[in-house]
């Protein structure tokens, strides 16, 4: 059964290929009996119809107490008291030969004739019969014909002759070729049109689903499917766009509740300020602004994590010139922040992609040093490089560091650990606009935070 599934498509197209070549084979096969009947009454219409011919001159002139009548080569001729005895074969096509036999006697002798056929089989040239698998002509095969017909003086002609079946002249291979050619080719290359054409029509909708599909993670604001095609996809694109709405209806509500907390989080943050500036000036005060100040610093990046997933607006921008300038504007005395390579222009939103930037040179100035960015233009798109020498980010960490909250350092210290939204907010944006985010320990110590942005 393995190989039985190793052999199974995996596409659609070749699944309905496989299903339809095969059943037009199971059925071409299960039909063969009615090409057997025809190609059995075609091969023996035309010595049928020879026979008669050249039987009729004898039966006109037939006279059992004359002798001296020709008869030709391969036929005996011979007179009988008694009529033959009665008919016992009952092979499929019997009859529709006597009755060939007759009407052809009857047209050769200018009258009704009557006649009783007794024998009437193939044979090859060593007198073997010949059954259905040899039809195809690998032998010669001969039309054997044996019947009776009544005289006027009360006896009975009975004529025993051969005759070559009509086609023996073709080559045997020739005639399985044309069969396998036109019966079994030309049907399977039609089948294989046939599937062309329904996959194309049928799956051209569920390719748009799967696009669709693909894309919503990237755009949720997508515009919504089509309602064309079958009816069962046309069922399949409206759940879809169904389910689209109800995401951003549930992303919506979302970005509203924490906007509307946070908000109204700030409103006492800001009133517990005014009454710190009314108490003495002490350690208690100190470290009640300095909570009331992480607080207020958490709430903001929460907006910022929320904002990050939305394109506001979309435009070229210059990418070197604002690498550069986002690095110049962080750069120190120890850290001097190159820019390396060239990117050209891509179709971001700036503010967000400088936000971006921003918390990964953020990020890599908090925990090492050495730090450089390089920019790369590829076919595919374009790279933003951030490299560093510092501790990196421990490897069970690399998959998961990424996620809200999370953070590689486990302080809570806003100037060591931060909130661990930083890289978040990075990969949210550069998942915003089609691209995403890489981490990647080097070779040496240090990390290199990698944002792929399609070109």
């Amino acid at each position: 059964m393995r190989w039985l599934r190793r052999l199974w498509p995996r596409t659609l197209f070749g699944q309905l290929l496989l299903i339809m070549v095969s059943g037009t084979l199971v059925i071409q096969l299960m039909s063969s009996s009615i090409w057997f009947d025809v190609r059995f009454a075609q091969v023996l219409e035309a010595p049928v119809r020879l026979m008669a011919a050249r039987s009729a001159p004898l039966i006109a002139q037939a006279d059992c107490q004359a002798a001296g009548v020709q008869v030709p080569r391969h036929y005996h001729v011979r007179c009988a008291d008694h009529p033959p005895g009665p008919e016992d074969n009952q092979r499929r096509g019997h009859r529709r030969i006597a009755q060939l036999l007759q009407q052809s006697l009857s047209y050769e002798l200018g009258h009704a004739q009557a006649v009783r056929l007794l024998k009437a089989h193939l044979t090859d040239e060593q007198g073997q019969p010949i059954v259905w698998h040899s039809l195809f002509g690998l032998r010669t095969a001969q039309a054997h014909l044996q019947f009776a017909v009544p005289l006027a003086d009360g006896h009975w002609l009975l004529v025993d002759g051969q005759e070559l079946q009509g086609w023996s002249g073709e080559s045997a291979w020739l005639l399985i070729s044309d069969y396998l050619l036109r019966v079994y080719a030309v049907r399977m290359l039609a089948v294989l049109l046939v599937c062309l054409v329904a996959v194309r029509l049928c799956l051209r909708p569920l390719q748009r689903l799967a696009d669709a599909a693909r894309g919503l993670g990237s755009n949720l604001a997508q515009a919504p499917l089509a309602l064309d095609g079958p009816q069962e996809v046309r069922q399949a694109a409206q759940a879809f766009n169904a389910m689209q709405q109800r995401l951003i209806s549930m992303v919506n509500d979302k970005a509203y509740f924490l906007a509307a907390v946070s908000h109204d989080l700030r409103t006492p943050l800001t009133r517990m300020r005014l009454r710190l500036e009314r108490l003495a000036d002490d350690e208690h005060r100190e470290r009640l602004r300095q909570n009331i100040t992480q607080m207020d610093g958490m709430i903001g990046q929460v907006l910022d994590y929320v904002r990050a997933g939305e394109q506001q607006n979309l435009q070229q921008v210059d990418l070197d010139r604002l690498v550069s300038r986002q690095c110049a504007d962080l750069a120190t005395g120890e850290e001097a922040l190159p820019v390396q390579g060239k990117a050209g222009s891509v179709r971001v939103d700036a503010l967000l992609m400088q936000r971006c930037l921003q918390n990964l040179l953020v990020n890599a100035l908090r925990y090492a040093r050495e730090v450089s960015v390089t920019l790369e233009r590829s076919a595919t798109g374009v790279l933003i490089h951030v490299d560093d020498r510092g501790p990196g980010i421990a490897p069970g960490l690399l998959a998961t560091i990424t996620d809200p909250f999370v953070r590689g350092e486990g302080s809570r210290n806003q100037g060591s650990g931060g909130y661990g939204l930083g890289l978040s907010i990075a990969q949210r944006i550069a998942a915003s606009h089609g691209g995403e985010l890489v981490l990647a320990n080097r070779d040496g110590g240090g990390l290199r935070a990698s944002v792929r942005l399609p070109g």
